[in-house]
């Protein structure tokens, strides 16, 4: 997961962004709802990187069988 894909994460799940335009950088405001919904796209992301990974060992259905369960694990 690039910070790229963390900053468009926090954009999603933000209330509001705020973004200094001499630096890049944004700030971003989150209120209890929007954190955990910002928590939830994280885990979500490194569950599909972490099963990606399984999926390509050789153990052809056992692999994607639990790719699939690690994904779904919520």
């Amino acid at each position: 997961m690039t910070q790229d894909d963390i900053v468009e994460m926090a954009r999603q799940a933000a209330s509001h962004g705020v973004e200094n335009h001499r630096s890049g950088e944004v700030s971003f405001v989150f209120y209890n709802e929007h954190l955990m919904n910002f928590a939830k796209l994280i885990a979500q992301a490194e569950r599909d990187r972490i099963a990606n990974k399984i999926e390509k060992l050789p153990f052809g259905d056992t692999a994607q069988s639990f790719a699939i369960w690690v994904r779904n694990d919520t």
